[in-house]
């Protein structure tokens, strides 16, 4: 059997040049955990805030990318929110409110305000799907009294919505899209009785027409995340019967093809929040996976393709020896303040195949027995994600 290590060495070097793509931890999310949050981003800054926290939040946070910190922004103008989506249309950006009103929000960065604007018309929903293309927002699907596949336009200029060509087949919750090139895309889910969706459709709102693409190859699940960057799509994360995922796909319009890439570090994760900056996405909150019902504040940025420096990476060092002749691998921490501190390692599944708490180290862990493919082999301290490696693993 042979053990490789995979694009991320987050260790063992001070700076690297490499041709790959991956996940960088940046900066913890500045409010406390969450899950169900929302977010979007406007010119060089991302947003997130509301979700479930405990209780249904209204708290607003900046991110800057320039200098990696969070600073507290006004309150949402409405109610606390759980499961509500949001788009960016210019310099403003806008949330429908879920899951028991039909409010609609317009935040403006500069004044940093909150203005309520023309009632939804459609159905009260919540885990709906929306994203914005030239110069319109768009929202589909969701659950209201049963579960919905209506698609509603939002104009800013009018300050009016606008019933839109509905998504065809089965009502669905738990979705996720994202537009590209004048096109909007919608994938994943939960049809309720009717069971978990690995359904992509590709709107054309010019046409008002939705045509089926290629099925997500990730399988079917719900409460997946989904961006858009330059000219490609993502899709990952989620959960599928009861298991966490944190797999990471990339989607190609031109040639309606998906391409397996880099799995998210932060491990497997559940109804996470997303925004675009520019040339990377960032991905953070969500429910930890590795802990039922603990809700979590890391944040995450990734890189598609390309060359660059990953010497910013800050986590405690660690080393890895590989031995073959014996089917297994040795971790050691160095300056890990005496932490508690647990391992687990997935398959690319999600599945938890093996599991260490309150490690000791240096830690050997078997490998035999294992099937070929990449692993994400991760180290948590009191629930947290504080360290990610990628460990390939081949039989030889």
């Amino acid at each position: 059997m042979k053990i490789q290590l995979l694009c991320l060495l987050l260790v063992c070097v001070n700076t690297v040049s490499i041709h790959a793509n991956y996940w960088t931890q940046k900066a913890d999310f500045g409010g406390v955990p969450r899950a169900d949050a929302t977010g979007f981003s406007i010119g060089n800054k991302g947003y997130i805030g509301t979700g479930y926290t405990g209780t249904y939040s209204t708290d607003w946070w900046e991110y800057d990318r320039a200098t990696n910190t969070w600073t507290q922004k006004a309150n949402y103008g409405g109610s606390g929110l759980v499961e509500s989506v949001s788009f960016t249309i210019g310099y403003k950006g806008y949330i429908l409110a879920a899951p028991s009103t039909s409010d609609f929000w317009e935040f403006d960065p500069v004044a940093n305000t909150w203005t309520q604007k023309a009632v939804f018309p459609g159905m009260t929903r919540q885990a709906a799907v929306a994203f914005s293309i030239d110069g319109r927002g768009y929202v589909t699907t969701g659950s209201g009294s049963t579960l919905l596949n209506d698609m509603w336009e939002y104009n800013p200029s009018t300050n009016s919505w606008l019933g839109k060509a509905s998504l065809p087949g089965v009502g669905r919750m738990y979705a996720t899209g994202f537009a590209i090139g004048g096109k909007g895309y919608v994938g994943t889910g939960t049809a309720g009785l009717s069971g978990l969706l690995s359904e992509f459709w590709q709107y054309d709102p010019v046409a008002d027409s939705w045509l089926q693409k290629a099925n997500f190859p990730g399988g079917p699940r719900q409460e997946a995340t989904g961006i858009a960057i330059g000219n490609f799509g993502y899709l990952g994360l989620g959960s599928s019967q009861g298991t966490y995922l944190f797999d990471w796909y990339q989607y190609d319009p031109t040639n309606d093809s998906w391409t397996l890439k880099a799995p998210f570090l932060g491990g497997p994760t559940e109804e996470a929040s997303q925004f675009v900056i520019g040339t990377s996405g960032f991905v953070g909150t969500g429910y930890n996976g590795i802990a039922s019902g603990v809700m979590k504040k890391d944040f995450w940025e990734y890189r598609p393709d390309s060359t660059t420096s990953i010497s910013e990476i800050s986590v405690p060092e660690a080393q890895i020896i590989m031995n073959a002749s014996n089917a297994s691998l040795t971790v050691n921490f160095e300056n890990i303040s005496n932490l508690p501190v647990s391992l687990q390692m997935f398959d690319a599944s999600g599945k938890l195949v093996t599991e260490f708490k309150d490690a000791k180290f240096p830690l050997v862990i078997s490998t035999a027995g294992f099937s070929d493919g990449i692993y994400l082999l991760t180290a948590n301290s009191n629930r947290s994600n504080i360290w990610s490696k990628k460990i390939l693993v081949k039989n030889l």
